[in-house]
């Protein structure tokens, strides 16, 4: 309390003393009611001024000490900032910091790098399967290496990615009923990763719950026995971080084989799209949607002779979203779901497949032309920062010649 306040104090003590005193001398002496109401009220304005004038003067004074605490704290703050600064990061929380994938330069690939990403793509349309390493005991030996990859979209738009042996979608696995089957991983991202196999009854310990997480720069060896009861398209993805991963490229397609012949006997062509999802330009939603790890136009297309019996397997590896996939000029027949056949085909133009759900569909090309295959839900068909194509995501063409 400054000597100022102290005096204020004692002044309004003074005229609250001399306000009592003279109602008292008022009363005594009786003089006229006027002049006591003069006498009384102004004492008590004089009272009340000094009042008022004590508490403003006092808030000011609060407001002041008030400030300089605040800059006495950021000052604190800037030098705990300065000398903590050598100090490691603290571990944010999966969703912190900026969402998605960021940019890689412009010309981080050159054109035969990215026409080879191309081709790996066409690649997994037409069902070209990574090649295993048969073991001593005729197990089946495939390995898939976790690592970062720079992969171009469209344009000049590169992200840096995460991918399996280099692409994403990741390389096609392909076995057969009765099959000893041994996957190997090899983590060489900065983070733990896993394998979760969608679709088919394997141990718990080989990708189910609990997951094998591998550190990185470390490796897990996935094993199991090919039954029957596995026949038919499958996915397989990270089930370390989901979200996150799954969205940075690390997922692809797993085909089961009878132990003889093929799953579509009838069908001339047989070919597969895996739909996969970005997150671009610290969004975060998904907001690329690719075939193969491609969007329009650079997805696979597909040529097609009139009169040809067609299977497509559509696997959905988006972590997040739905999509409805749509052909042009065609009735199709759904005939499996998840890698389970249906007793009685269904007729459909439009299938809708939830995330890592799996939908393998059927039609005989009978009408020549150029026929669009797409997501029917559109803002899944548009490319952003893409203004020089109309149309992009999932889309792609089929031609029936």
């Amino acid at each position: 309390m400054t000597l100022f306040e102290v005096m204020l104090i004692v002044c309004i003590l003074f005229f609250g003393l001399l306000s009592g005193y003279s109602i008292i001398l008022l009363y005594k002496e009786k003089p006229a009611l006027k002049y006591k109401v003069v006498s009384i009220a102004g004492s008590f304005v004089v009272v009340c001024v000094l009042a008022v004038l004590f508490i403003s003067l006092h808030d000011q004074q609060g407001e002041s000490v008030s400030a300089t605490g605040i800059q006495k704290n950021t000052k604190q703050q800037q030098l705990n900032s300065k000398g903590s600064s050598n100090q490691a990061a603290p571990i944010l929380a999966t969703n912190a910091g900026m969402p998605g994938l960021t940019d890689a330069s412009t010309n981080a690939l050159n054109k035969k790098e990215i026409k080879k990403q191309t081709n790996m793509a066409e690649d997994l349309m037409k069902e070209k399967a990574l090649q295993s390493t048969s073991l001593s005991d005729g197990t089946k030996q495939f390995t898939l290496t976790a690592a970062p990859i720079i992969w171009n979209l469209y344009q000049q738009k590169n992200v840096n990615a995460w991918g399996f042996n280099g692409q994403t979608s990741g390389p096609l696995l392909r076995v057969k009923v009765g099959d000893k089957v041994s996957i190997v991983l090899k983590n060489r991202l900065d983070e733990p990763t896993s394998l979760r196999f969608q679709g088919i009854s394997i141990p718990a310990s080989m990708g189910g719950i609990p997951d094998h997480a591998v550190l990185p720069g470390k490796t897990f060896t996935y094993k199991f026995t090919v039954t029957k009861d596995m026949v038919g398209t499958h996915n397989y993805f990270s089930g370390t971080n989901l979200d996150k991963q799954i969205d940075h490229g690390l997922h692809g397609v797993l085909i089961v084989d009878p132990a003889k012949g093929k799953e579509y006997p009838d069908a001339n062509v047989d070919v597969m799209f895996d739909i996969g999802s970005f997150k671009v330009d610290q969004k975060p939603q998904e907001n690329v949607f690719t075939l193969n790890g491609k969007p329009y136009p650079n997805s696979p297309e597909l040529m097609i002779k009139k009169g040809q019996t067609v299977i497509v397997r559509i696997v959905n590896s988006s972590a997040e979203t739905y999509h409805a996939m749509h052909l042009h000029g065609y009735t199709f027949k759904l005939v499996s779901e998840d890698g389970h056949h249906l007793a009685k085909p269904v007729s459909m133009n439009v299938v809708t497949l939830a995330p890592e759900e799996t939908a393998d569909i059927e039609f005989v090309a009978n009408t020549p032309g150029m026929w669009m295959f797409h997501c029917h839900i559109l803002d899944h068909t548009i490319n952003p920062d893409d203004d020089m194509d109309e149309m992009g995501g999932l889309m792609t063409n089929f031609m029936v010649m």
